[in-house]
């Protein structure tokens, strides 16, 4: 099942990466015709998208990787280190956003506005596209959400273009151009920034958004036999991969029944978070609790 999800991920990126190249080319193409330094500047984005996906394409295939002696959990840890590389681009792209936008008030350039924003919807639609083949699967997994991101993030530009190029044929007043793009490159190093957060708490150790160690803790605690628990963690993996460590002390007469409880623990860990690598302690006293 994991493996037909992650196919469907890889088919799903290969046809955006695709459909980002030939976006790449057009609005290159469109910005010179056109004589227009933002056209040409979102097609540089673009670039850095498709980028973006290829290297979540190389990390899904690198992940596929079975695990070895050195790195006993295999090579998930590769697509997080893809979606750090992704966010730190997205910062990348609003700076270059931010100079290129500098440099527009600088120099003001004559544009052929009507070239300039055929062009711009063209490359919004695609955009659409795009972000609508990875909608879905970027609500789940972190890597597919770095790429999606650079996707809302051109095609914010896009619009920001196509706006630019309206005003403009009504106002002849350059300084809209670089307004539009100073917005745009705010709204792109926000994402970068939530993204590169998110990856950083993952290589932290962090505990997962969607568990709440408390709720654990009290599950544990629920099955019979059990006591006291200590030294709980949970951490992230890769997307929608987690571990959990844990002491969990048993009263005396339970010791018997210690391969039972274990089982308990790993299908209410699975079944109630989603936790599906577990390591579990048990741990007793001579004395049970009570008779203390």
């Amino acid at each position: 099942m994991h493996n037909h999800t992650s196919n469907h991920l890889e088919k799903r990126l290969l046809l955006v990466l695709l459909i980002s190249i030939g976006v790449f080319l057009f609005e290159l193409i469109g910005g010179i015709i056109s004589n227009s330094l933002a056209l040409i500047s979102d097609s540089f984005h673009v670039m850095l998208d498709f980028t973006a996906i290829l290297v979540s394409l190389i990390a899904f295939r690198i992940a596929k990787r079975s695990s070895s002696i050195t790195l006993s959990f295999g090579f998930h840890r590769i697509e997080i280190i893809a979606a750090l590389i992704n966010g730190i681009t997205l910062i990348g792209v609003s700076i270059f956003i931010f100079y290129e936008a500098y440099k527009r008030v600088q120099e003001p350039q004559n544009i052929e506005i009507n070239t300039l924003l055929g062009f711009a919807v063209a490359g919004f639609i695609a955009n659409i596209i795009m972000a609508l083949l990875l909608k879905k699967e970027s609500k789940s997994n972190l890597n597919i959400k770095g790429s999606y991101s650079h996707v809302i993030g051109d095609m914010f530009s896009s619009i920001g273009v196509i706006v630019a190029g309206i005003l403009m044929v009504f106002i002849n007043y350059p300084l809209i151009d670089s307004i539009v793009s100073v917005g745009i490159g705010v709204l792109i190093i926000r994402s970068g920034i939530i993204l590169c957060r998110e990856c950083l708490h993952i290589f932290m150790e962090g505990t997962p958004n969607e568990i709440k160690v408390q709720s654990v803790s009290e599950e544990i605690m629920k099955l019979e036999g059990v006591y006291e628990i200590h030294d709980l963690h949970v951490w992230t993996l890769t997307s929608n991969v987690f571990a959990m460590s844990v002491h969990v002390k048993i009263m005396q007469e339970f010791i018997p029944q210690t391969n039972n409880l274990l089982r308990k623990i790993n299908e209410t860990m699975k079944e109630k978070f989603g936790i599906n690598h577990c390591t579990i302690q048990i741990e007793h006293d001579l004395i049970s609790p009570d008779k203390k």
